[in-house]
């Protein structure tokens, strides 16, 4: 597991959020998968991708900023700033977080296993 592998993962992943594309998450998600938003909810894989299937996010633009990448063992984990304007069940929404994406090396497959997003203080 490199970097690189790492951040390829992160752009399709975007893409896929980007697309509403829910099959192309759940190739990238782990069956563990944790997703805290920046409000605080907690979704699962299954819950996640139920809610991308019901439009509950539509994602229109995404930016992310000073991306890091940390390597252990089988664990990659990307830390960055994270801008997105999307809609949520319908209603607009900004948001301007610092953000955590943890991935795992699994049977020879990597997955994400867990996003925390927590909110940038005004």
């Amino acid at each position: 597991m490199t970097e690189d592998d790492i951040l390829g993962l992160e752009k399709q992943r975007y893409a896929a959020m980007l697309k509403g594309d829910a099959a192309a998450l759940e190739a990238l998600f782990d069956d563990a998968l944790t997703y805290t938003h920046s409000s605080g909810v907690v979704d699962t894989k299954d819950s996640y991708l139920a809610g991308m299937r019901d439009k509950v996010w539509e994602y229109k633009e995404i930016t992310r900023e000073n991306e890091r990448v940390v390597i252990r063992g089988g664990c990659g984990l990307v830390f960055c700033r994270l801008r997105i304007d999307l809609n949520v069940s319908g209603t607009p929404r900004k948001v301007d977080s610092n953000a955590l994406a943890v991935w795992v090396e699994t049977g020879g497959a990597r997955r994400l296993v867990a996003v925390h997003s927590a909110g940038v203080p005004a």
